[in-house]
C-alpha cells in the first residue's frame, strides 16, 4: 500500500502565487495525509543523512533540475508516499486512485514526443512529475542504483524521464510501475491545449504495463511549467506565427530539392519495450572475422581477447584480411594469428594492394563466414579488450544486427559510425549534414552514441560501424552490405545499417557492451 504522504519540492518554503494556490488545494482534499515540503537545503540535508554514498554524486551534478530529480527518486525509495510536481493542481482526492498500486508514475502526452523520442525506439516517456510507490519498490530501488552509474550523461539520460523510463522498462513486468494515462493526471499538453485520446498509447503500450485509464473528469491536472528550463526556452503558442517564415523556408526548400527530399531513412521497426534480456546461451555457429589494420600482424592483445571469449570454441570460425602485400609481411600476419587459431591453415584473405577500401574488405570477411557460420562477429583490427562474454550478449537481444558500444582508452566514441541520428532524419537534419552535397557529414551534434545512451540497455541505431558487430548471416544473404559508393547518402557501416534496415532486419546497440580500441 502507498502510505498516505505528499511530496513537493521547491527552492524555499516561499512558493510562487500559482504553486501556493495548488499546494493549499492538496491540503484541503487531503486531510489527513503528511504533507511536506522540501526545500534545496532540506534535500541536501536528507541525501547527508540518508544517502551519504551518493552526496558526493549529487554534489557534483551540473544542475540544480538533476539534484531535484534525484532527490525525488531517493525520497520515495525511502519512505514510499506521492510525489507531485508544483505546477500539478488536484481537482480530487487521490485516495480512490492509489488504493490498489504499488507503485505508478504518469506517461508524457503524446504531443510531447518528437522526432528525437520515436526515433530512439520509445514513441512514449514515463514522466518523473507525478509518482508514488510503496517504500523500497524494486522501480526506486532499481533508480537508486543507476543514478550514480548515469551522473556524466545529459539531465534526461541522468537523472530525467529517459532514465526513469528505462529503468522501468529494464524490470519484469510484474515489477514495472502503473502507467497513467495522459488524461488521467495531464489533460492537457505543454501550451495548454488539450491532449488526444489516450487510444494511440493504449494501443502502442499494450501488455508492457498495467495501464490507468480515465473514466470521467481527471484526478489531477500537470500545467507544464517546466521552471527549471530558462523562460526564454519554454514553449509558448505565441511561437506558432513566430515560426511561419521559417516553415515557408523549408517547404521551399523541399520543393526545390525534390532529389534530397526523397531520401529516406527508416524508423526502428520495433518498439524497445523489452530491457530484460540477459545473455544467451550458446547455439549459432559464429564467424570471428577480423579487418587488421593495414600489414600490421594481429596484434596481441587483440588475439587474447579473442582466445578469451567465454562462447564454445566448437561453435567459432575465425577470418582475417589483411592488406600486406609483400611476403614478409604475409608471413608476420599468419604467424600472428597462430596463437589464437593453431598451426592449421587460418582462412586469410590478402587484399591487392591497389587502394584497399575498408568497406570492400568488411564485405569480402561478411560473405565469407555468411558461407560458413549462422552469425558473423566483425571485429575492427584496432580493438584491444573485448568482455568474455560479449557474444553472449550481442546474441541475448535476438535481434539480426546488433552493435557494441566501443570507446578507446581515454573513454570516448571510437567508431563514430555506431550512431544513431539525434533526430529523425527527415530533410531538414539530412540538409544540415550536408546532405544537399550527396555525402552527409559525421556532424556530433546530429548524433546519439551509445556512450551517451547507458541508462537503456538496448537502443535503435542507423550506423553500425565495423568495430564490433554481430551480424545474422541472413541479413548478409539478403543483399545487406558495407558501401563503397553512397546509399542514402552514407557509406561503409553507416550505410549498411540503413540498407539492413530497408530490408527488414532491425539493428541495435548494446550502450552496456563496452569494447575497447586503441
Amino acid at each position: 500500500m502507498i502510505p498516505k504522504i505528499l511530496l513537493f519540492t521547491w527552492k524555499t518554503t516561499t512558493l510562487p502565487r500559482v504553486m501556493q494556490r495548488y499546494y493549499e488545494k492538496w491540503e484541503a482534499l487531503h486531510p489527513g495525509w503528511e504533507i511536506k515540503l522540501w526545500t534545496d537545503e532540506t534535500m541536501r540535508a536528507f541525501v547527508a543523512a540518508s544517502y551519504p554514498e551518493f552526496l558526493a554524486t549529487y554534489d557534483r551534478y551540473g544542475r540544480m533540475i538533476q539534484r531535484a530529480d534525484s532527490f525525488r527518486y531517493l525520497v520515495l525509495n525511502r519512505f514510499g508516499g506521492v510525489y507531485s510536481d508544483l505546477d500539478v493542481e488536484p481537482f480530487i482526492s487521490i485516495d480512490a486512485m492509489i488504493e490498489p498500486l504499488q507503485c505508478f508514475v504518469g506517461l508524457e502526452p503524446l504531443e510531447h514526443i518528437s522526432d528525437d523520442r520515436y526515433h530512439a525506439g520509445l514513441p512514449y516517456l514515463m514522466s518523473n512529475a507525478f509518482m508514488g510507490a510503496e517504500p523500497g519498490h524494486p522501480l526506486f530501488k532499481l533508480v537508486v542504483e543507476l543514478l550514480p552509474r548515469l551522473a556524466d550523461q545529459e539531465t534526461f539520460f541522468s537523472t530525467g524521464p529517459s532514465m526513469l523510463t528505462a529503468a522501468g522498462l529494464r524490470m519484469s513486468r510484474q515489477d514495472r510501475p502503473a502507467l497513467l494515462l495522459p488524461k488521467v493526471w495531464s489533460p492537457q499538453r505543454d501550451g495548454g491545449l488539450p491532449v488526444r485520446s489516450d487510444a494511440a498509447l493504449t494501443k502502442m503500450l499494450g501488455e508492457t504495463a498495467t495501464l490507468v485509464g480515465g473514466s470521467g473528469k481527471p484526478v489531477v491536472s500537470h500545467k507544464w511549467l517546466t521552471t527549471w528550463v530558462p523562460w526564454h526556452a519554454r514553449h509558448s503558442p505565441l511561437e506558432k506565427p513566430f515560426q511561419v517564415p521559417t516553415m515557408i523556408k523549408w517547404w521551399l526548400r523541399r520543393k526545390r530539392f525534390r532529389d534530397l527530399n526523397a531520401v529516406k531513412i527508416p524508423d526502428p521497426l520495433i518498439y524497445y519495450h523489452d530491457q530484460t534480456f540477459a545473455p544467451a546461451q550458446p547455439g549459432p555457429t559464429v564467424f570471428v572475422a577480423v579487418r587488421l589494420t593495414g600489414a600490421e600482424p594481429l596484434h596481441a592483445r587483440l588475439a587474447q581477447a579473442l582466445r578469451g571469449l567465454s562462447y564454445p570454441s566448437s561453435l567459432l570460425r575465425f577470418g582475417f584480411y589483411s592488406a600486406a602485400v609483400t611476403e614478409p609481411d604475409k608471413a608476420a600476419v599468419r604467424a600472428s594469428v597462430v596463437p589464437l587459431v593453431g598451426s592449421g591453415e587460418a582462412a586469410i584473405i590478402f587484399g591487392d594492394g591497389d587502394g584497399d577500401v575498408a568497406a570492400r574488405a568488411d564485405n569480402l570477411l561478411a560473405e565469407m563466414g555468411a558461407t560458413a557460420s549462422e552469425k558473423v562477429l566483425l571485429v575492427g583490427g584496432s580493438i584491444r579488450d573485448i568482455p568474455p562474454d560479449a557474444i553472449e550478449m550481442s546474441l541475448a537481444p535476438k535481434l539480426p544486427v546488433v552493435a557494441a558500444n566501443c570507446i578507446d582508452a581515454e573513454g570516448k566514441v571510437a567508431d563514430s559510425s555506431v550512431f544513431r541520428y539525434l533526430h529523425a532524419p527527415k530533410f531538414r537534419i539530412l540538409w544540415k549534414v550536408g546532405g544537399l552535397s550527396g555525402a552527409v557529414e559525421p556532424v556530433p551534434e546530429q548524433r546519439a552514441f551509445l556512450k551517451q545512451q547507458r541508462a537503456f540497455r538496448l537502443v535503435p541505431l542507423d550506423g553500425i560501424g565495423d568495430s564490433f558487430v554481430l551480424i545474422d548471416s541472413k541479413v548478409i544473404k539478403a543483399g545487406a552490405r558495407f558501401t563503397e559508393e553512397r546509399y542514402k547518402l552514407h557509406v561503409g557501416g553507416e550505410a549498411f545499417g540503413i540498407m539492413a534496415r530497408d530490408l527488414g532486419f532491425e539493428v541495435a546497440g548494446l550502450p552496456e557492451l563496452v569494447v575497447m580500441s586503441k
